[in-house]
């Protein structure tokens, strides 16, 4: 990363964000923005690597003849057999992958708008299970800065890399490694060394000082180094690459002091055209096989290898055919590929969401928040690649049910064991007023699991979303290895929530090696009617392969009714699915809003997407509400599909259906249902436009069953809302299973 300035203009109109608000809801209800650049930003061409190596292969003590060639075939297979983790946090995936290889960057924040300050972001890395995340500390940061660059990391639930650029500075970087503790294992020592205003003879100097120092402050962290850039390939010029590595090689073995990591910067095109830079993704394993054999015959042993940045193009802006999706793609899967077959042990793409390269090196578009398709590449290698503990887990299985529970400061008769039962609306439940707080339940569970999704449900708060309602108004969720009652052990805080107005939540959690989960409610809702909170279950699901079997229910009133698991409404979605397929059990959702349409939907949908970032499947029941009010249907379709376009946007998949007839007593219903035939039909034009699987027609089945409507003609029976869970269920299941 080259760390020269460039000044951003923010320009909204007519008024200044208050620092409670933030850019995406200002921009949706009423802001412009322009971002102005007053110079330009560009990085150099960094590797003309073949040059580099082939140079660095001619200089005195680099190589002899047989070291030069290439390794023998079986050696590398041998070596790939045997892969074991090396690295704080990191994890062999399936055909010895390391997890690794789909690390990020946050880079120097452009823009106010970024990876630090957009949940949205966040949420959706989380999810995505990306694994790494490089930072930069430069020596002018505050503890401030530290902890909100290092909070970023673990919101995503990521392990970080910090990049420590000024690597002269001995007391900041003691600082660091000392202030930061275990909340970071791994260290890079400068960054392009090679590039900035640094001799070679001061890095190295500065390295062989630092190190040992470093390391007896922390003897758990692994240090990177010499993190090598290409300005250019004279070997003449000390600051040359293959200069610059020969030397630092030569040093670091009479030194002893040997990074636990070589690190190197990849942007292989400069100026090329699509066709040739394409051409170029996999070079990159040739660089690293080369570069392996230029370590040993320095070394005389192997040094791990990571690709600490790497893009397509170094340039700012980049070109423009780095924003055509099929280029990007394939470029991103044949770099991968090609890194993982010459046994990288860790990628960092450049970079995550920062306006790099005016916006065209990031993954995330920090304007919209939007991923990009270079991230849903990555999302689904991740996919790929990682495997679960057992080869019928891993993918949603839930693991909580009936497991030992333990509850302190709990005020209900039904006791702890209520709390995963699964039964929801029952008046069992973990319930707690303000003089009790806080209280926790725990739940001990069989170790296994690398991923939890994490959920829990109020079924005494009718809308989703209540500042008066029962849900807690603040918590936080923990987890243990050694805990034998809930109580006492060591306990890791991976979540702390504040001002939640909801009834059902998700988390997904890292739960690698432990075998305790704990929630503690430390606040009621802002407003509590009844004056405490109250919590049907806690649920657990093992998604160490992937979060896809859940499912959030969004609609109106009916919506809330028919999807909340109450006995009389049993069976659910959920218990239809188990029953069919009994290996599964899925996690849904309900998040009905009384009296809600469309319009307040789309006006919403930003949040509810930040607060469910893990769930995969959508199911929109929206339209009821709307054909009461007389909604036009060219209205309500523009609705629809702005809802469809941004669950697919954030990485979800969204499912129609047709919305009720109506059947109101005392009057005519023909005008109603005609319209609400309109919305159907706008259903079905969305549906295939967006080529979305097909939702049920509920519009046919409480037309041919009068006896599902209550006595008001709208809203479901019991037995309504059981017809609805399983037309539900039929329309999917082929699709789903």
């Amino acid at each position: 990363m080259r760390s020269n300035r460039f000044s951003t203009t923010l320009v909204i109109a007519n008024t200044q964000l208050n620092g409670n608000v933030s850019l995406r809801a200002y921009l949706r209800n009423e802001g412009t923005i322009d971002v102005r650049q007053t110079i330009s930003r560009s990085r150099w061409p960094l590797w003309l690597w073949y040059g580099w190596i082939l140079a660095c292969l001619l200089l005195a003590g680099c190589a002899d003849s047989k070291a030069s060639g290439p390794p023998a075939q079986g050696t590398e297979t041998q070596a790939k057999s045997t892969v074991k983790p090396t690295l704080p946090g990191q994890e062999i995936w399936k055909n010895n992958v390391s997890s690794y290889l789909f690390g990020t960057n946050d880079s120097i924040e452009w823009t106010p708008n970024n990876i630090e300050t957009m949940p949205t972001i966040q949420s959706m890395m989380k999810s995505a299970g990306i694994p790494l995340v490089r930072s930069f500390f430069f020596s002018t940061i505050s503890d401030k800065d530290i902890d909100q660059r290092i909070g970023t990391i673990e919101k995503i639930g990521a392990q970080c890399l910090v990049v420590l650029p000024d690597y002269d500075n001995q007391a900041f970087n003691e600082h660091v490694v000392r202030y930061l503790g275990s909340r970071c294992l791994m260290y890079e020592f400068g960054n392009e060394a090679n590039y900035n205003h640094h001799t070679m003879q001061d890095y190295i100097a500065q390295w062989n000082k630092q190190i040992p120092l470093l390391r007896q402050l922390n003897a758990k962290a692994k240090f990177f180094g010499p993190t090598l850039s290409n300005i250019n390939i004279e070997t003449n010029n000390e600051k040359s690459s293959p200069r610059f590595l020969s030397t630092y090689l030569a040093s670091i073995k009479s030194s002893k002091v040997l990074p636990d990591v070589l690190s190197i910067h990849w942007y292989p095109c400069w100026q090329n055209t699509e066709a040739d830079c394409l051409g170029k993704a996999s070079e990159i394993g040739s660089i690293v096989t080369q570069l392996r054999q230029n370590v040993r015959a320095s070394l005389g042993q192997d040094l791990p290898i990571a690709v600490t940045e790497w893009n397509f193009d170094p340039n700012a802006p980049p070109p423009a055919y780095g924003n055509k999706t099929d280029f990007i793609t394939k470029f991103t899967r044949d770099a991968l590929n090609a890194m993982i077959q010459a046994g990288v042990i860790m990628a960092c793409q450049y970079a995550a969401g920062s306006y790099t390269g005016y916006g065209g090196l990031d993954m995330f578009d920090v304007i919209t928040g939007q991923p990009k398709p270079q991230f849903q590449t990555i999302k689904e290698l991740i996919q790929t690649y990682k495997q679960g503990p057992t080869a019928s887990g891993g993918n949603g299985l839930l693991v909580s049910r009936g497991k030992p529970a333990f509850c302190q400061n709990n005020e209900n008769a039904g006791g702890p064991q209520s709390i995963n039962d699964g039964q929801y609306g029952n008046w069992g439940k973990w319930d707690a007023t303000q003089q009790s707080l806080p209280t926790w339940c725990a739940i001990h569970l069989d170790k296994g699991p690398s991923k939890l999704l994490f959920i829990w449900v109020c079924d005494y708060q009718f809308d989703y979303i209540n500042e008066n309602g029962a849900g807690p108004g603040a918590y936080t969720i923990t987890v243990s290895d050694d805990s034998t009652d809930g109580n006492d052990g060591h306990w890791k805080t991976l979540v702390s929530v504040t001002g939640n107005a909801t009834r059902v939540r998700e988390h997904l959690l890292d739960f690698s090696g432990e075998s305790w989960v704990k929630m503690t409610v430390t606040q009621l809702s802002a407003k509590p009617l009844r004056g405490d909170f109250a919590i049907d279950e806690l649920e657990a699901y093992d998604v160490s392969q992937n979060a896809d079997d859940s499912y959030f229910f969004s609609g109106d009133s009916l919506t809330a009714m028919a999807y909340n698991r109450y006995p009389e409404d049993q069976p659910s979605f959920a218990e239809d699915v188990h029953k069919a397929f009994p290996q599964r059990f899925p996690a849904m959702l309900d998040a009905g809003l009384g009296g809600w349409n469309s319009q307040g939907a789309v006006e919403h949908i930003d949040e509810w997407l930040q607060l469910n970032p893990d769930i995969h499947y959508w199911l929109l029941q929206w339209g009821t509400n709307d054909a009461l009010e007389q909604v036009p249907p060219e209205k309500y379709e523009a609705n629809i599909r702005q809802l469809v376009q941004k669950i697919k946007q954030a990485g979800h998949i969204p499912i129609l259906a047709h919305i009720p007839s109506m059947n109101r007593p005392g009057g005519d219903n023909t005008a109603v249902n005609t319209l609400i035939q309109s919305y159907n039909t706008a259903l079905d034009r969305v549906t295939k436009d967006e080529g979305l699987i097909s939702g049920p027609d509920l519009y046919k089945l409480f037309s041919q069953h009068k006896e599902y409507f209550l006595p008001d003609g709208i809203h479901p029976t019991a037995v309504g809302a059981i017809a609805m869970n399983n037309a539900w269920f039929e329309a999917v299941r082929t699709k789903i299973n």
